[in-house]
Protein backbone atom coordinates (compact mmCIF):
# COMPACT_ATOMS: atom_id res chain seq x y z
CA UNK A 1 0.00 0.00 0.00
CA UNK A 2 2.43 2.91 -0.72
CA UNK A 3 0.13 4.80 -2.18
CA UNK A 4 -1.86 5.27 0.57
CA UNK A 5 -1.06 7.48 3.67
CA UNK A 6 -1.57 6.36 7.04
CA UNK A 7 -4.00 8.77 9.57
CA UNK A 8 -4.32 6.57 12.56
CA UNK A 9 -6.71 3.95 13.45
CA UNK A 10 -10.29 2.38 11.99
CA UNK A 11 -12.79 4.20 11.97
CA UNK A 12 -12.77 7.58 9.82
CA UNK A 13 -13.00 10.92 11.70
CA UNK A 14 -16.27 11.85 12.03
CA UNK A 15 -15.87 15.37 12.15
CA UNK A 16 -13.27 17.95 11.11
CA UNK A 17 -11.15 18.34 14.58
CA UNK A 18 -10.63 14.72 14.45
CA UNK A 19 -8.95 15.04 11.11
CA UNK A 20 -6.96 17.44 11.24
CA UNK A 21 -5.86 16.23 14.35
CA UNK A 22 -4.86 12.99 12.39
CA UNK A 23 -3.60 14.95 10.00
CA UNK A 24 -1.20 16.98 12.00
CA UNK A 25 0.07 13.51 13.13
CA UNK A 26 1.25 12.58 9.71
CA UNK A 27 2.56 15.67 9.47
CA UNK A 28 4.98 15.49 12.61
CA UNK A 29 5.89 11.88 10.77
CA UNK A 30 7.12 13.82 7.69
CA UNK A 31 9.43 16.11 9.71
CA UNK A 32 12.54 15.42 11.05
CA UNK A 33 12.89 14.16 14.85
CA UNK A 34 13.38 17.21 17.50
CA UNK A 35 11.65 19.83 15.35
CA UNK A 36 8.01 21.61 16.94
CA UNK A 37 5.00 21.07 13.94
CA UNK A 38 3.88 24.94 13.91
CA UNK A 39 1.29 23.60 10.75
CA UNK A 40 -1.86 25.42 10.95
CA UNK A 41 -4.40 22.78 9.74
CA UNK A 42 -8.08 23.30 9.29
CA UNK A 43 -10.88 20.57 8.08
CA UNK A 44 -14.60 20.30 7.48
CA UNK A 45 -16.36 16.54 6.89
CA UNK A 46 -19.64 16.26 5.19
CA UNK A 47 -20.17 12.64 5.39
CA UNK A 48 -17.62 10.79 4.19
CA UNK A 49 -16.52 13.80 1.74
CA UNK A 50 -14.13 16.72 2.90
CA UNK A 51 -15.77 19.17 2.17
CA UNK A 52 -12.72 21.54 3.22
CA UNK A 53 -8.89 21.36 3.86
CA UNK A 54 -6.85 24.11 4.81
CA UNK A 55 -3.01 23.24 5.42
CA UNK A 56 -0.63 26.15 6.48
CA UNK A 57 2.89 24.92 5.92
CA UNK A 58 4.97 27.63 6.44
CA UNK A 59 8.56 26.17 8.29
CA UNK A 60 7.12 22.84 7.50
CA UNK A 61 10.61 20.66 6.99
CA UNK A 62 9.97 17.50 4.72
CA UNK A 63 12.27 14.74 6.26
CA UNK A 64 14.73 13.02 4.04
CA UNK A 65 13.69 9.58 2.61
CA UNK A 66 16.20 8.01 4.90
CA UNK A 67 14.94 10.00 8.23
CA UNK A 68 11.30 9.99 7.60
CA UNK A 69 9.49 7.32 9.98
CA UNK A 70 7.86 4.94 7.34
CA UNK A 71 5.49 3.34 9.97
CA UNK A 72 4.05 6.25 10.99
CA UNK A 73 3.03 7.72 7.47
CA UNK A 74 1.99 4.34 5.42
CA UNK A 75 -0.14 1.79 6.60
CA UNK A 76 1.50 -1.91 7.15
CA UNK A 77 -1.71 -4.40 7.23
CA UNK A 78 -3.62 -4.92 4.01
CA UNK A 79 -7.26 -3.15 2.68
CA UNK A 80 -9.84 -5.32 3.91
CA UNK A 81 -12.81 -2.49 2.74
CA UNK A 82 -12.84 0.88 0.97
CA UNK A 83 -14.99 3.99 1.07
CA UNK A 84 -14.98 6.54 -2.08
CA UNK A 85 -15.19 10.07 -1.17
CA UNK A 86 -14.22 14.00 -2.40
CA UNK A 87 -12.02 16.23 -1.45
CA UNK A 88 -13.77 19.11 -2.66
CA UNK A 89 -11.71 21.85 -1.67
CA UNK A 90 -8.01 21.97 -0.61
CA UNK A 91 -5.69 25.02 -0.07
CA UNK A 92 -2.38 24.47 0.35
CA UNK A 93 0.20 27.64 1.34
CA UNK A 94 3.61 27.78 2.57
CA UNK A 95 5.65 30.65 3.21
CA UNK A 96 7.99 28.96 2.78
CA UNK A 97 7.85 25.22 3.62
CA UNK A 98 11.62 23.92 3.84
CA UNK A 99 12.80 20.89 1.45
CA UNK A 100 16.39 19.41 1.40
CA UNK A 101 17.40 23.18 2.35
CA UNK A 102 15.65 24.68 -0.23
CA UNK A 103 12.87 27.36 1.00
CA UNK A 104 9.52 26.75 -1.41
CA UNK A 105 6.85 29.00 -1.50
CA UNK A 106 3.71 27.36 -2.26
CA UNK A 107 0.02 28.57 -3.21
CA UNK A 108 -2.25 25.81 -3.84
CA UNK A 109 -5.85 25.38 -4.59
CA UNK A 110 -7.43 22.31 -5.74
CA UNK A 111 -10.78 21.04 -6.10
CA UNK A 112 -12.73 17.78 -6.56
CA UNK A 113 -10.27 15.46 -5.82
CA UNK A 114 -11.32 11.70 -5.39
CA UNK A 115 -9.95 9.30 -2.70
CA UNK A 116 -10.85 6.57 -0.86
CA UNK A 117 -11.22 5.76 2.72
CA UNK A 118 -8.94 2.35 3.19
CA UNK A 119 -9.46 -0.26 6.45
CA UNK A 120 -6.68 -2.41 7.14
CA UNK A 121 -6.52 -5.68 8.68
CA UNK A 122 -4.52 -4.15 11.48
CA UNK A 123 -7.32 -1.47 12.09
CA UNK A 124 -5.30 1.02 10.64
CA UNK A 125 -6.86 3.84 8.66
CA UNK A 126 -5.38 5.02 5.19
CA UNK A 127 -6.61 6.91 2.24
CA UNK A 128 -5.76 6.49 -0.79
CA UNK A 129 -5.67 9.39 -4.19
CA UNK A 130 -7.85 7.83 -6.89
CA UNK A 131 -7.00 9.43 -9.95
CA UNK A 132 -9.62 11.95 -11.60
CA UNK A 133 -11.64 11.23 -14.73
CA UNK A 134 -12.75 13.22 -17.80
CA UNK A 135 -16.20 13.25 -15.98
CA UNK A 136 -14.60 14.15 -12.91
CA UNK A 137 -11.37 16.60 -13.62
CA UNK A 138 -9.53 18.21 -11.11
CA UNK A 139 -9.51 22.10 -10.72
CA UNK A 140 -7.06 24.96 -9.37
CA UNK A 141 -4.48 26.28 -9.72
CA UNK A 142 -0.76 26.23 -7.99
CA UNK A 143 2.18 28.73 -7.62
CA UNK A 144 5.03 27.44 -6.86
CA UNK A 145 8.76 29.19 -6.33
CA UNK A 146 12.23 28.98 -5.20
CA UNK A 147 14.99 30.76 -4.67
CA UNK A 148 17.12 29.84 -7.89
CA UNK A 149 20.37 29.20 -6.12
CA UNK A 150 18.21 26.45 -4.48
CA UNK A 151 16.55 24.89 -7.33
CA UNK A 152 19.19 22.00 -7.28
CA UNK A 153 18.43 21.27 -3.54
CA UNK A 154 14.72 20.77 -3.71
CA UNK A 155 15.15 19.16 -6.92
CA UNK A 156 16.83 16.47 -5.72
CA UNK A 157 14.51 16.72 -2.44
CA UNK A 158 12.08 15.76 -4.36
CA UNK A 159 13.43 13.23 -6.49
CA UNK A 160 15.37 11.47 -3.52
CA UNK A 161 13.05 8.54 -3.54
CA UNK A 162 12.97 7.80 -7.15
CA UNK A 163 16.72 7.80 -7.69
CA UNK A 164 17.25 5.86 -4.53
CA UNK A 165 15.08 3.20 -5.58
CA UNK A 166 16.96 3.33 -8.74
CA UNK A 167 20.41 2.45 -6.54
CA UNK A 168 21.65 6.26 -7.96
CA UNK A 169 22.79 8.46 -5.24
CA UNK A 170 23.79 12.14 -6.27
CA UNK A 171 26.13 13.86 -4.12
CA UNK A 172 25.58 17.70 -5.86
CA UNK A 173 23.13 19.10 -8.18
CA UNK A 174 23.24 22.26 -9.74
CA UNK A 175 20.52 24.19 -12.07
CA UNK A 176 19.99 27.05 -12.97
CA UNK A 177 17.23 28.66 -14.80
CA UNK A 178 17.43 31.51 -17.73
CA UNK A 179 13.84 32.93 -18.70
CA UNK A 180 14.12 33.52 -21.91
CA UNK A 181 10.65 34.66 -22.80
CA UNK A 182 7.52 34.36 -20.91
CA UNK A 183 6.59 31.17 -21.80
CA UNK A 184 10.07 29.97 -22.70
CA UNK A 185 13.44 29.19 -20.45
CA UNK A 186 16.64 27.55 -20.75
CA UNK A 187 17.84 24.92 -18.40
CA UNK A 188 21.21 24.34 -17.25
CA UNK A 189 21.96 21.31 -14.89
CA UNK A 190 25.59 20.19 -13.57
CA UNK A 191 25.98 17.13 -10.54
CA UNK A 192 28.20 14.70 -9.58
CA UNK A 193 26.07 11.06 -9.12
CA UNK A 194 27.17 7.43 -8.51
CA UNK A 195 25.64 4.15 -9.44
CA UNK A 196 27.37 1.23 -7.59
CA UNK A 197 31.06 1.81 -8.35
CA UNK A 198 30.78 4.40 -11.24
CA UNK A 199 30.66 8.08 -10.12
CA UNK A 200 30.85 10.73 -12.44
CA UNK A 201 29.88 14.52 -13.15
CA UNK A 202 27.37 15.33 -15.47
CA UNK A 203 26.65 18.23 -17.46
CA UNK A 204 23.44 19.08 -19.40
CA UNK A 205 20.99 22.10 -21.05
CA UNK A 206 18.51 22.08 -22.70
CA UNK A 207 15.75 24.96 -24.19
CA UNK A 208 12.12 24.97 -23.70
CA UNK A 209 9.19 26.46 -24.94
CA UNK A 210 5.47 26.35 -24.34
CA UNK A 211 2.93 27.49 -26.90
CA UNK A 212 -0.73 28.13 -26.61
CA UNK A 213 -1.90 24.61 -26.61
CA UNK A 214 -0.12 23.54 -24.14
CA UNK A 215 2.81 22.17 -26.48
CA UNK A 216 6.41 21.91 -25.13
CA UNK A 217 9.31 22.03 -27.82
CA UNK A 218 12.37 20.99 -26.70
CA UNK A 219 15.71 22.47 -28.47
CA UNK A 220 19.63 23.05 -27.93
CA UNK A 221 20.10 19.66 -26.25
CA UNK A 222 23.39 18.66 -24.67
CA UNK A 223 24.27 16.10 -22.47
CA UNK A 224 28.20 15.33 -21.45
CA UNK A 225 30.40 13.88 -18.82
CA UNK A 226 34.19 14.98 -17.77
CA UNK A 227 34.14 10.77 -17.07
CA UNK A 228 34.97 9.01 -20.62
CA UNK A 229 33.31 6.03 -19.49
CA UNK A 230 29.97 7.75 -18.93
CA UNK A 231 30.80 9.90 -21.66
CA UNK A 232 30.84 7.00 -24.09
CA UNK A 233 27.36 5.80 -22.51
CA UNK A 234 25.92 8.93 -22.95
CA UNK A 235 27.34 9.07 -26.71
CA UNK A 236 25.28 5.82 -27.04
CA UNK A 237 21.78 7.51 -26.23
CA UNK A 238 22.84 10.63 -27.67
CA UNK A 239 20.82 9.95 -31.02
CA UNK A 240 17.73 9.02 -28.60
CA UNK A 241 18.07 12.27 -26.99
CA UNK A 242 18.74 14.64 -29.86
CA UNK A 243 15.17 12.77 -31.61
CA UNK A 244 13.64 15.32 -29.38
CA UNK A 245 15.86 18.17 -30.75
CA UNK A 246 12.95 20.19 -32.10
CA UNK A 247 10.09 18.00 -31.66
CA UNK A 248 6.68 18.95 -30.04
CA UNK A 249 5.48 17.54 -27.37
CA UNK A 250 2.09 17.97 -26.44
CA UNK A 251 1.28 18.10 -23.27
CA UNK A 252 -1.91 18.24 -22.45
CA UNK A 253 -2.78 14.76 -24.33
CA UNK A 254 0.37 13.56 -22.00
CA UNK A 255 -1.12 14.30 -18.59
CA UNK A 256 -3.14 11.77 -17.44
CA UNK A 257 -7.19 11.56 -17.81
CA UNK A 258 -8.61 14.07 -15.94
CA UNK A 259 -5.74 16.60 -15.69
CA UNK A 260 -6.27 19.48 -18.29
CA UNK A 261 -3.91 22.11 -18.25
CA UNK A 262 -4.91 25.84 -19.29
CA UNK A 263 -1.89 27.25 -18.59
CA UNK A 264 1.88 27.15 -17.55
CA UNK A 265 3.70 29.94 -16.87
CA UNK A 266 7.49 30.25 -15.76
CA UNK A 267 9.19 33.42 -14.57
CA UNK A 268 12.71 33.95 -13.39
CA UNK A 269 14.11 36.91 -11.44
CA UNK A 270 15.68 36.04 -8.35
CA UNK A 271 13.48 33.51 -7.69
CA UNK A 272 12.00 30.75 -10.10
CA UNK A 273 8.40 31.12 -10.01
CA UNK A 274 6.26 28.21 -11.92
CA UNK A 275 2.16 29.25 -12.18
CA UNK A 276 0.05 26.23 -13.47
CA UNK A 277 -3.58 26.26 -13.95
CA UNK A 278 -5.63 23.61 -14.07
CA UNK A 279 -9.47 23.56 -15.65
Amino acid sequence: MAESILLGHAPRPTDGAQLAKRIRTLVIAAEPAGIACTSVIDAELDGADIARLHLDLTDFTLAGEIDRDRARLEPQGAPVSSEPAVLRNLTVRATPMRVSGAEVTLDAQLRDLPFRWIETDNRELAVELARPSNERPLHGHAIVSVPKHQLGAAVLGLAESALLDMGVTVSRLDVDVESTGPHSLRLIVDGKVRKGLLGASVHGSASASIDDRMGVTLSDIRLESGNPLVAALLAATRGKVHGYEGRRIDLAAELPEGIRLADVQVRVTDDVILEARLV
